[in-house]
């Protein structure tokens, strides 16, 4: 099928999907570009590794796909796709619990976090970008040191500016919960590292890995 060609700003998500479901497949990068950053972020926030939060993200679209079609609009469509994207991080944390001894956890400091080799914003001015790089990889491993309950609702609140109703639906708790895990986060981060966690962009989500995840998508997409 000939697909149209169409501004991504000038259609909603819910026309987007109407569109993929009468055979218009690749206006599904429409949907992925628009939510790539987020879902990352969303992602990265239950696991410690940027790679493995990709390939969930890449795995929620075609499970999201596969299940475009039942997609009833009760709720908004960027809060059914953060739904899938947390049950796929959720499956993935008890696949690892059921092959690693349970005293292993999660890492409670950097060790065993993936390096990020962050890019920053262009600055004439070397020492000032090495600080931001360090001061980016300490938020980071910071908030990755939160119990995920916990981190997951400070990435949707505060670095993702989610609504608290959003935010409850999306994880299904109750939005008295999600203001008392987010008033948690905050009081453990200020315990190290004061207010400054607003101030850097965690979880860095670059246009390599947005094209490599529309990629991946696209091709399997194609397949059905």
């Amino acid at each position: 099928m000939t697909t149209t060609t169409v501004s991504p700003d000038t259609l909603t998500d819910e026309e987007v999907v109407a569109r993929v479901l009468a055979g218009e497949k690749e206006l599904y990068e429409i949907i992925m570009r628009r939510h790539n950053p987020r879902l990352f972020r969303i992602s990265r926030a239950y696991v410690s590794d940027g790679d493995e939060a990709e390939d969930i993200v890449q795995q929620a679209y075609v499970n999201a796909y596969e299940h475009l079609a039942g997609f009833e609009g009760r709720s908004r469509f960027s809060t059914w796709l953060t739904r899938i994207v947390i049950l796929e991080a959720m499956a993935r944390i008890r696949k690892r619990a059921r092959s690693v001894p349970l005293e292993s956890g999660f890492p409670a400091n950097g060790d065993g976090h993936e390096r990020h080799e962050v890019q920053s914003p262009t600055s004439e001015n070397p020492e000032e970008t090495v600080m931001n790089d360090e001061l980016r990889n300490v938020l980071e491993r910071t908030i990755d040191g939160l119990p995920v309950k916990y981190r997951s609702v400070f990435v949707m609140r505060e670095i993702d500016d989610m609504s608290v109703a959003e935010t409850s639906e999306s994880l299904g708790i109750t939005e008295a919960n999600v203001k008392v895990r987010l008033n948690r986060a905050k009081e453990m981060l200020k315990r190290r590292i004061g207010s400054v966690y607003h101030e850097a962009g965690v979880y860095h989500f670059d246009l390599v890995r947005c094209d490599r995840i529309v990629a991946n998508v696209l091709a399997r997409v194609r397949r059905y």
